[in-house]
């Protein structure tokens, strides 16, 4: 193969740096996933749009690629691991095969209006534990995740409860969203509503409209006690998507920049034929160091 003679490799020195830095990290995380006891699922880049359907918004949407194929068939390039693993695995698995402890990385693509309009392809390595509702399940994948970066900061919530305001008033969704009381949210909500927006909301608030949440979110902080990596955000209440009950972002770095994000989506599996809770997260390897 011929190479390059300014460049005996044949690729720019820059380049094999960010080939290599990459590789790393990647190899870090493979490490890390198999110690656990997590298994590598391979995913395909394409699928069709149309088993995703119901399962994102507009907004969504409008971040994956899309095509026609010769068939006539909508299709879509990869912009998110967690719906098409679902959908890949529902079918297959059985009840007296779960719990699942798995992982997966990969390119997505996806159209970020901060790249004014371009579609942006990301490397991405993430994790799931299928089948384990329990408290148990949600701890291991906090403390995994916080395990992979160095000097982490996990912030996490639960979106159920925002969940249940908004069954009450479509108004409180776009409150909550806008970070400050909107027109529309009915008296009764707007105290509980505005301590979320202010972030002065503390469980025993939550707790008489959603008992459960509350509930598991003490039992998370009971055990996660004394370790400042992790704070409870009651705040952090955007972006429910298919999510069901906890939700985190990871940040690391003295900048504090997000490098994760993961949470519980225990109906989602159902959606697709099988009945299995999962909880979850995926990083972008472009954002770590």
């Amino acid at each position: 193969m011929a190479t390059n003679s300014r460049y005996p490799t044949g690729v720019h020195p820059l380049l094999a740096e960010e080939t290599a830095r990459r590789r790393r990290i990647e190899a870090r995380f493979v490490d890390a996933f198999s110690g656990a006891g997590f298994a590598e699922v391979v995913l395909p880049i394409i699928d069709y749009v149309e088993p995703y359907a119901s399962l994102v918004d507009s907004t969504a949407a409008k971040q994956s690629y899309r095509f026609v194929d010769r068939e006539g068939d909508l299709v879509a390039i990869r912009a998110d691991f967690t719906p098409m693993l679902a959908r890949a695995l529902a079918p297959a698995i059985t009840a007296g095969e779960l719990p699942l402890r798995l992982f997966y990385r990969g390119d997505v693509i996806r159209v970020e209006a901060s790249r004014l309009g371009a579609n942006r392809e990301l490397f991405q390595i993430g994790a799931e534990i299928i089948g384990d509702d329990s408290i148990d399940a949600d701890l291991a994948m906090l403390r995994l995740a916080a395990d992979l970066v160095s000097d982490p900061a996990i912030v996490y919530n639960d979106v159920s409860i925002a969940a249940v305001l908004i069954a009450e008033s479509s108004a409180v969704r776009e409150a909550l969203s806008a970070k400050r009381m909107t027109p529309g949210v009915p008296a009764a909500l707007q105290t509980i509503v505005a301590k979320l927006i202010s972030g002065e909301a503390t469980l025993d608030d939550v707790a008489p409209f959603a008992p459960e949440a509350a509930a598991r979110l003490s039992a998370i902080g009971d055990a996660l006690d004394g370790d400042a990596t992790f704070a409870l955000h009651l705040d952090d209440i955007e972006d429910i998507g298919y999510y069901t009950g906890l939700r985190f972002r990871v940040y690391a770095g003295a900048a504090r920049a997000k490098v994760a994000q993961g949470g519980r989506y225990d109906t989602l599996y159902e959606r697709f034929g099988q009945r299995a809770a999962a909880i979850g997260f995926t990083f972008t390897i472009d954002d770590l160091d």
